[in-house]
């Protein structure tokens, strides 16, 4: 995984999701695991959470670049 910025704003969520994701390529954890911490962060959003600005304008950045 590419080092994650302490001062990025999903920094725990990341982490998170990698280590669940270590632990079920180790057999620890059930895929199901991803799935939940997916739902979690769905979840998140539901509930106030907004994207930031730079993030909204590299999400449209993407899409475009998709669709060209």
């Amino acid at each position: 995984m590419a080092a994650i910025p302490k001062n990025h704003p999903r920094y725990m969520s990341l982490l998170t999701r990698e280590k669940i994701s270590q632990a079920m390529k180790n057999g620890i954890v059930h895929e199901t695991g991803l799935i939940a911490h997916g739902r979690g962060e769905a979840f998140d959003y539901l509930l106030g959470e907004k994207t930031i600005s730079p993030v909204e304008l590299a999400e449209k950045t993407a899409a475009a670049a998709l669709l060209s």
